[in-house]
């Protein structure tokens, strides 16, 4: 059971595809977007130097920030003019098995983004922590620049089944889009042309959560350094190792190096497109805390038929004390629990009402008859806490069951 506490950090939402895909047009407006960002929070002129880097002599940076279309028109151009690369280095990531508890590997990651960094001029270093996957961190100083920009992800990823993947989850596999009953689109080759379908999809392992942040973070640089569009504050990553894994040791390493991780905003870089599949910048994402529980009854098996209605069946009041954690609006009922939550604000609930409307067409997709809180919208329903359940083990079905009252659930 995880309640996700609301409002915490600011966030940059990463696009990204279900089902451990990445979509070719979202890799290219996320490195867009990036770039604009970085602009954006520029303060005054572009005055960045940067030695190196993967895209080689560089024009002198511009004296002026350039307006956000510029911008993005130079971006897109070189981005267009550059995909093999950006999907080489991307899919030379993606090979890496990055479970946080397989050590080697984690190393491999880790090493391989610090030499990404150290390519593109930038001073980087692996911040360790014992037998812990290392954090690389990495530093772009601008002469002159008062402010400072953090941008996080995460190099690791979730466990792999075999059984669920229909290519390797370590061999990127670029296929064309899902067919109109869902089935997997067809194997691409690769590009036609030096370009990619703007539709395809890469499957493996973390290409969207969320190695393809990386990338797309290094391909923004790479275009604004090569268009002389450059920022003119600080830039300074985080890549964690450890998220998948619940970040169990990030407050060891913030608390380590407080200094140098010090920025006046850190920009999150792990997160969806909005639904409408459009990127988005998100102010505050909900924390998530878990915990298990446990249900004792009796100190062995009985017979149900013989002891039912007498002994308490653990299966029974597990379901009862999750029944009474939430009511069926997704309201937790639990005492006090509000006390510490900041309720939306009227221009937050505004915006949020300003987003295009995809609850109709979502519902539809996912078969659902309804959703929570009489179908309320959804940016205003992640803007509260929520209480979801994992799993629930108890007893056996199937062939396995039995007429039986578990001593646990």
């Amino acid at each position: 059971m995880s309640p996700d506490r609301s409002r915490s950090t600011q966030r940059f939402a990463e696009s990204a595809t279900p089902v451990e895909t990445l979509s070719r047009r979202y890799v290219a407006c996320a490195a867009t977007t990036i770039a604009l960002v970085m602009t954006a929070l520029s303060m005054g002129t572009g005055r960045a130097h940067a030695q190196g880097g993967a895209t080689g002599a560089r024009p002198p940076a511009s004296t002026t920030v350039p307006r956000p279309d510029a911008q993005a028109s130079a971006v897109r151009k070189w981005r267009e003019q550059h995909e093999v690369e950006i999907v080489r280095e991307l899919t030379t990531l993606l090979e890496i098995p990055n479970r946080a508890t397989d050590r080697a590997n984690i190393l491999r990651n880790a090493n391989l983004i610090k030499a990404m960094l150290e390519r593109r001029g930038l001073a980087a270093q692996l911040l360790e922590n014992g037998e812990f996957p290392p954090t690389v961190f990495g530093e772009l100083r601008v002469p002159g620049a008062t402010r400072t920009v953090m941008f996080y992800a995460h190099y690791d990823g979730q466990p792999v089944t075999v059984s669920e993947w229909a290519t390797p989850a370590y061999s990127p596999t670029l296929r064309a889009p899902p067919q109109a009953d869902g089935s997997l689109g067809a194997v691409r080759t690769g590009p036609v042309n030096g370009r990619y379908n703007a539709e395809d999809r890469i499957y493996a392992r973390s290409a969207s959560d969320d190695k393809s942040p990386i990338v797309a973070l290094m391909s923004a640089l790479d275009a604004m350094r090569a268009t002389g569009q450059l920022p003119s504050v600080n830039v300074k990553f985080f890549f964690e190792g450890e998220e998948e894994a619940g970040s169990a040791h990030l407050s060891e390493i913030l608390a380590k190096h407080k200094e140098l991780v010090a920025a006046d905003v850190w920009l999150i870089c792990d997160g969806p497109a909005h639904q409408s599949r459009d990127l988005q910048i998100v102010f505050g994402v909900r924390g998530v805390m878990g915990f298990d529980a446990t249900v004792y009854g009796p100190a062995r098996a009985l017979h149900s038929g013989h002891y039912g209605n007498w002994a308490p069946n653990p299966a029974m009041l597990i379901t009862e004390l999750i029944a009474s954690l939430r009511n069926s609006d997704g309201r937790i009922l639990v005492d006090r629990f509000y006390d510490d939550v900041v309720p939306p604000t009227a221009s937050e609930l505004a915006a949020a009402r300003a987003l295009p409307p995809v609850e109709a067409d979502m519902r539809r997709a996912l078969l659902l008859g309804a959703s929570e809180a009489g179908n309320a919208p959804i940016a205003e329903r992640i803007m509260l806490p929520a209480l979801n359940i994992h799993g629930i083990k108890v007893g056996e079905v199937g062939e396995l069951s039995n007429n039986a009252i578990p001593t646990e659930a």
